[in-house]
């Protein structure tokens, strides 16, 4: 069964349940918030996610620089820099910019079958994005509706 599918029950013991879960650097962890029902993923958002989390992204999933995830979202990387210092979390609305790129990266991944592809698909310009590569669309919701249609488009075989 895919993680996002797996039964809700089944996520009571995760981190997020327990109010500790902020993406900081624990082995697993980016994949196990994409494989939480949007429940969960609401809450870890709303909590908080830690900002070490933009750098994380960026090496281990995208093979991009930080400063051009930040970019793409547009997320001051003085604003991250200072939270990194001061070890505060991100608010609801940074987060949320930054689980759509998790949450595309794991639909592509669905998709094209592999990590690698995946995040080439989402550097890359897209002629039904204006153009533009699917990771600069993801700093508003509708630019992650744009996205998320033309992966469904791609993965059920409807023209693009």
């Amino acid at each position: 069964m895919h993680p996002a599918h797996a039964p809700a029950a089944r996520a009571k013991n995760t981190p997020a349940a327990s109010g500790t879960f902020g993406l900081g650097g624990d082995e697993g962890d980016l994949e196990l918030f994409m494989g939480m029902d949007q429940a969960q993923q609401t809450r870890v958002i709303r909590e908080g996610f830690e900002p070490i989390v933009v750098t994380r992204i960026a090496r281990e999933l995208l093979d991009v620089q930080a400063k051009t995830l930040l970019e793409s979202l547009r997320l001051p990387n003085s604003t991250i820099a200072r939270k990194k210092s001061s070890q505060e979390r991100l608010n609801a609305s940074e987060g949320d910019r930054v689980a759509r790129v998790l949450m595309t990266f794991a639909h592509a991944r669905d998709v094209f079958e592999d990590a690698g592809s995946a995040a080439e698909w989402m550097k890359l310009p897209h002629a039904e994005l204006d153009g533009e590569p699917p990771l600069a669309m993801l700093d508003t919701q509708s630019g992650f509706d744009r996205v998320r249609d033309l992966l469904m488009r791609i993965e059920f075989g409807v023209g693009v």
